[in-house]
């Protein structure tokens, strides 16, 4: 039997508890901000091609935040790349002074530290991926990672929760318009101070610890990195039809849902998906990990799909299927990032979360691009399903190119006959 999520976090050292805390707090800010923003393009007005350009300007951002890390992360010092990176938090503050200008909004987001998204897709949890597998034995790598995902999840949950008290709070200052989000951004600064204070109590175990030679730390297992970036690029692209802040946008334009109401669904969105993560850890000691995430990442992708058809006036059922989706969607997240880092040798593991994250920023990043442009026009849940449907394709191909390539210490799934 796996080990309980539980005992895996008792036998996280202080680095990884730092690391899951200051997941934590950011994670809170994610979710809060993730869908503030989608309420604020709506309060502004902003076209769907406008909407895009700033989107992708902030998985753009990322992916040259992520590109840096995977190239000099272990010369720069990991410390040093989480306290910075949380400090870049606090460019958040100037949105609502930027105002409906989406170019000024996208240089002001291109930092690749403001987010889109709950589940975050910064380059910080390219040093989070690489520095928690050293705080807990190999056997409880895959805990570990659930006990992660589900902190943050369950601190994103808070915080879209957070987004109704927070309008309310605008309201009472009698902010009216866009400026009813100006809080949310405010809020989104602060927390990265926090988020900046934890990681600088990391100590001198967080780093690699060996002396790295020079040129491109990857070299036993480029091949490998190399298909599952691809792979992971293709999964990406696909998301980026359908960013949290998107998807905000589009419950409050083709429902009407009001921000409270948004905010209450996502966060609890965020709350089932944070509880699939004991689950997600358990099942992959069962069935594999290649396997727990493709076989629960097909039926949330077919929720996602009938949630973008469901007719106006019928909420309660998209919000549903929304909840449905939610509940799946996130379950290869810890065999996802227990499986890559198995898979490499320990000192390539900044490098390949890096390259790997930089894979799926940059095709995310084109993702609002062609959602915006191509296509909103022809509806506005057209992006979901294009999103669901290429994400599918994702799930069959990451099957067929690693179902019988098992981590290290898993048992190797079955070939097919014609493969003996």
């Amino acid at each position: 039997m796996p080990p309980s999520r539980s005992a895996a976090l008792r036998h996280l050292d202080r680095n990884g508890r730092i690391v899951i805390a200051a997941k934590g707090v950011r994670a809170f800010a994610f979710g809060l901000n993730s869908v503030g923003l989608g309420l604020y393009f709506a309060e502004l007005g902003l076209t769907g091609p406008a909407i895009g350009v700033v989107l992708a300007a902030a998985m753009a951002g990322n992916a040259a935040f992520t590109l840096i890390i995977a190239l000099w992360g272990d010369r720069i010092g990991r410390r040093r790349i989480l306290v910075g990176g949380s400090l870049l938090m606090l460019l958040a503050a100037v949105i609502p002074a930027v105002g409906a200008h989406p170019v000024l909004l996208a240089l002001v987001v291109f930092t690749g530290m403001v987010s889109v998204t709950a589940n975050e897709s910064t380059g910080l949890v390219s040093v989070d991926q690489s520095i928690l597998p050293q705080t807990v034995p190999d056997r409880d790598r895959t805990a570990a990672f659930a006990g992660y995902g589900l902190v943050a999840f369950v601190a994103s949950a808070i915080g879209s929760a957070a987004l109704g008290p927070l309008v309310g709070l605008a309201d009472g200052l009698d902010l009216r318009g866009p400026d009813r989000l100006a809080p949310t951004f405010m809020a989104y600064a602060t927390v990265g101070l926090l988020a900046a204070a934890l990681a600088s109590r990391l100590d001198s175990r967080a780093e690699l610890g060996e002396r790295l030679e020079r040129g491109f730390a990857i070299r036993r297992s480029r091949g490998t990195v190399a298909r599952l970036s691809a792979l992971f690029a293709l999964d990406s692209f696909a998301s980026g039809f359908a960013v949290q802040s998107f998807v905000a946008f589009w419950f409050a334009s083709r429902h009407g849902l009001e921000p409270g109401s948004i905010g209450a669904m996502f966060s609890v969105g965020s709350l089932l998906a944070a509880a699939s993560f004991p689950v997600a850890a358990a099942l992959a000691g069962r069935i594999g990990l290649i396997r727990t995430m493709v076989f629960t990442h097909i039926p949330a992708n077919l929720f996602f799909i009938a949630m973008a058809v469901v007719p106006v006036g019928a909420a309660p059922l998209a919000a549903a299927l929304y909840l449905a989706r939610s509940l799946l969607s996130t379950m290869d997240v810890p065999a996802r990032s227990s499986y890559v880092m198995a898979v490499v040798d320990p000192a390539e593991r900044t490098a390949t979360a890096g390259v790997t994250s930089v894979a799926r920023s940059l095709a995310q990043a084109a993702g609002p691009l062609v959602g915006g442009a191509v296509l909103v026009p022809l509806g506005l849940g057209v992006p979901l399903i294009a999103a669901g449907a290429l994400k599918i394709v994702y799930d069959v191909a990451l099957f067929g190119a690693f179902r019988t390539r098992p981590a290290p210490g898993e048992r190797p799934m079955r070939p097919p006959a014609d493969a003996a």
